[in-house]
């Protein structure tokens, strides 16, 4: 069968020509957004599939973007697969064959044997993935194993990439976005204008960054000791969200945080109003289509509370505002097991039409945490000032 593969761009083909004329094994492909790397991986493991009739596997961090990359392949090579969408695994004629996975339960990978692997967005897969299962699918007759992602701080991926130059069966290249010519370089600046800083240096310039590489990554969390003047914003749940309290003090402390569902909406607003009366806080409670009768219900329930009207431009604003607070250390947690992994997860999509950023958590995963922790932050910096203050 006659199959036309991509048209790899210079930088495309460098890799392309290292990893088939090369003797490594390993291969760590640090790269930034809109580079193409998505492309180049699904091409390379055709070539492998359909020359070398090689099985392999392809593993994301979540199954969406598994199955997202799997029914690309599909459609961009129409008719040569067998695709068993149930078991998500594609068969070529010559006898070729990939298998996708995720790594939200590696365990599942246990036991398989494959010829090369591709570890995709690796860096925001757990490192236990690698070292506990997938290093072992590929340890008698794995022969490519490619990880391929943008950074995200300095976790295991960056100490893959490291291995280039100490450990022979390992390479590693860097590009950044700017190295794919079919994107124009006005695109790349105008993100860097909207971004922040060691956002843009992330994910287009496929830095490796101090911290966790979150955009929360700065956070500092501590155990609070001084409650002066405080103020709160409120995160009012949906459906299966939380309707979230966040209380911070007039230093950016946090000193209460906590998150109610499945409750009766009396029992959520009386729960709420206590904790805002007993730290005498002011603040801000998110309005909607719910949040408008929760509001004007708790208005009468505690000193003073106003609305916070959520929109894609409010949103963004506050949130890039408490990143800028945590970079700063104007800010500080309390260490929370579920808020932490919200701030570690919550991330964002560069919308190049409007130029503008889209912030929010994963799919599966919730940020009414950290929504109402960026409500309280802006009620601090914006009522510090105002409003009527009583201690306990």
């Amino acid at each position: 069968m006659e199959i036309t593969m991509y048209q790899p761009h210079a930088k495309q083909a460098e890799i392309h020509r290292a990893i088939n004329k090369g003797r490594e094994k390993y291969y760590t492909l640090c790269i930034g957004r809109q580079f193409g790397k998505s492309v180049l991986a699904e091409n390379q493991a055709v070539d492998w599939m359909v020359n070398k009739n090689w099985h392999g596997a392809w593993v994301s961090p979540t199954y969406r973007q598994a199955k997202k990359v799997a029914d690309e392949m599909d459609s961009m090579f129409e008719g040569l697969f067998n695709y068993n969408r149930t078991e998500m695994v594609m068969r070529v004629p010559s006898g070729g064959s990939i298998q996708f996975f995720s790594s939200e339960r590696y365990d599942n990978i246990r036991g398989f044997t494959f010829d090369f692997l591709i570890v995709d967005e690796a860096a925001f897969q757990a490192e236990e993935a690698w070292t506990e299962v997938l290093r072992a699918t590929v340890l008698v007759h794995g022969k490519k194993v490619l990880f391929v992602s943008t950074p995200k701080g300095k976790n295991w991926f960056h100490n893959m990439f490291q291995l280039d130059g100490v450990n022979p069966a390992y390479r590693s290249f860097k590009f950044t976005s700017y190295d794919n010519p079919m994107i124009d370089p006005k695109e790349i600046d105008g993100a860097k204008e909207t971004l922040p800083e060691h956002v843009f240096r992330q994910e287009y310039l496929a830095e490796f960054l101090d911290g966790n590489g979150s955009l929360f990554g700065r956070m500092k969390f501590y155990t609070p000791t001084d409650k002066t003047k405080t103020f709160f914003g409120v995160d009012v749940g949906r459906a299966n969200d939380y309707t979230v309290l966040t209380i911070l003090n007039e230093n950016g402390e946090m000193v209460f945080c906590d998150r109610w569902r499945h409750d009766s909406w009396e029992l959520i607003k009386k729960r709420v109003a206590d904790k805002i009366n007993e730290y005498g806080a002011i603040g801000l409670v998110e309005v909607n289509s719910i949040g408008d009768p929760f509001l004007e219900d708790l208005r009468k329930l505690v000193k003073q509370a106003d609305p916070f009207q959520t929109t894609n431009k409010t949103k963004q604003d506050i949130i890039e505002g408490l990143i800028v607070a945590c970079e700063n250390g104007e800010t500080s947690c309390l260490d929370i097991d579920w808020l932490r992994k919200e701030l570690e997860v919550f991330e964002w999509e560069y919308l190049p039409k409007t130029r503008s950023v889209r912030y929010s958590a994963p799919s599966g995963f919730h940020d009414d945490g950290v929504m109402s922790y960026a409500i309280a932050y802006h009620a601090m910096k914006n009522l510090k000032m105002k409003g009527v203050y009583y201690v306990r």
